[in-house]
């Protein structure tokens, strides 16, 4: 017999106890939360700082070195924030925003078709993979993201992995997963990509699964020739790729920049407005981490059917819209609409409801006050022995910060597919569902659109963060 995981397995004895005793699936447990909804999280406050006697200089020189830090905190959100665009422009074929996004001689490797040089050759590269069209899936995850900033702020490195779910009706259900090791540079103040290289680890398909089939890398094309050849040559799953790290083991090994620069930044002339420019920088980093904290905690609350908890989420007036179903109006009428597209309260043996959300856009408001976010979701859905399903779709919610905490004001989950799990999405793909008839909404869908198989064009929150275009404004691919 194989085996499957550590239970199988001669281990030595344990040190303590199990600290939670729990059956595994298809047996349903709770892990215990270390939060317990919005209102645990304090508002950030910090705490005084004790005075210390210090000269002008010597006052300037720490502000200068606090900014440092700041602007470095600051350039990694940016970047995140180009690489998770880059995905979601992927995910819409948008090709000339995604060209937008590149240094004029960043370069674009992706498997094995070797390195295309420049902007112009990256958007023909991109446009070359064809045009959107019904029938056809895109889906093209961006996370775990490992980012390093120089010390200068004007270059940096970055490692993402990204799970890809593509394929065509009536094909194949592709399931790809590949790693980036990316650098990007700072040009007129604004992030971009300066090298693009995504290395494939596997790339399948459901209907077979990897234990049966996996695709042969890519190489260049003779009808697309690349300017360089590949930089690597590999063959992806089965095969033993390992995609080169650009960092060190972040415990034992060298940082891939030093921690500070060796000059110390020149004094600030202005020390109040220094510090007040920092203050409101940092809050609304606070704030990001915040708002991704709530969307999160909100998603292990929906994969428990924890209807209470997911609810104190919400503004007293917030709204709810899962895909077509219609909006609901306030927390008493978004409860109940849970409770009758997911079931009752507590938790449901056999059954699985994972809600993964990843990939988060955020943007806070000057005041600090409002936010907006897009939201990738996995979901993974079915019953023992019955039924199985997996969907993805977009989030595009709003926040409301209340007497210091962060809350849902509307969450607007665009569904890009849902599927039967066995027939995959190639054949098993379903409609979005409809207005219940047992809790009619408050408002009918706010959108009217279909996922797959039909490709959808839905609203972005935000312009492109290099170009400040909006998305279906103007040619876009």
């Amino acid at each position: 017999m194989t085996q499957s995981n550590v239970a199988d397995r001669k281990l030595p004895a344990p040190d303590r106890p199990s600290s939670f005793v729990y059956d595994p699936w298809p047996a349903v447990s709770l892990p215990p939360y270390h939060y317990a909804g919005a209102d645990a999280i304090p508002p950030l406050n910090p705490a005084p700082v004790p005075r210390v006697q210090l000269s002008a200089a010597e006052a300037a020189g720490r502000i200068a070195k606090l900014k440092w830090q700041v602007d470095r905190l600051e350039d990694q959100r940016q970047i995140e924030i180009l690489q998770r665009t880059y995905g979601y422009y992927v995910d819409k074929n948008l090709w000339q925003q995604i060209a937008d996004l590149y240094t004029e001689d960043g370069t674009l490797e992706i498997g094995g078709r070797g390195v295309f040089v420049g902007r112009a050759r990256v958007l023909q590269y991109l446009r070359w993979l064809g045009k959107p069209e019904d029938g056809k899936l895109y889906d093209h995850t961006q996370l775990q993201p490992i980012v390093d900033v120089a010390p200068d702020g004007l270059s940096a490195k970055g490692r993402w992995r990204a799970l890809i779910f593509t394929g065509g009706l009536n094909a194949t259900s592709v399931i790809g997963d590949c790693i980036y090791e990316n650098e990007y540079r700072k040009v007129n103040g604004l992030w971009r990509i300066a090298k693009l290289h995504a290395y494939f680890v596997m790339y399948s398909n459901l209907e077979q699964g990897w234990g049966q089939f996996a695709q042969p890398n890519t190489h260049p094309e003779k009808t697309l020739p690349p300017d360089l050849p590949p930089t690597t040559v590999y063959e992806m799953y089965p095969g033993t790729l390992v995609a080169p790290l650009h960092y060190q083991n972040p415990v034992t090994g060298k940082p891939v920049y030093p921690a500070m620069p060796q000059a110390v930044p020149a004094p600030v002339a202005d020390i109040n407005t220094e510090l007040a420019t920092l203050s409101h920088t940092l809050m609304r980093l606070a704030d990001t981490q915040a708002v991704e904290n709530l969307q999160n905690a909100y998603g292990f609350y929906l994969d428990k059917w924890q209807w209470d908890a997911a609810t104190s989420l919400f503004a007293e007036h917030g709204t709810l819209e899962l895909a077509q179903r219609g909006v609901y109006v306030g927390q008493a009428r978004i409860r109940a609409s849970l409770e009758d597209a997911f079931g009752a309260p507590g938790l449901h043996q056999g059954e699985v409801s994972d809600h993964a959300f990843y990939q988060p856009v955020i943007h806070i408001a000057d005041d600090g006050l409002t936010a907006k976010a897009r939201v990738r979701e996995l979901s993974i859905l079915g019953r023992y022995g019955a039924e199985a399903y997996i969907g993805g779709g977009t989030r595009e919610n709003e926040y409301v910060k209340q007497n210091g905490v962060w809350r849902i004001q509307s969450d607007h989950l665009y569904l890009t597919f849902l599927a039967q799990y066995d027939k995959g999405w190639a054949r098993g793909a379903l409609p979005a569902p409809g207005p219940s008839r047992t809790l009619p909404p408050d408002r009918p869908p706010s959108v009217d659109y279909k996922p797959f198989p039909a490709f959808q064009e839905l609203p972005f929150h935000y312009p492109n963060p290099v170009s400040g275009q909006w998305v279906g404004s103007g040619e876009s691919r």
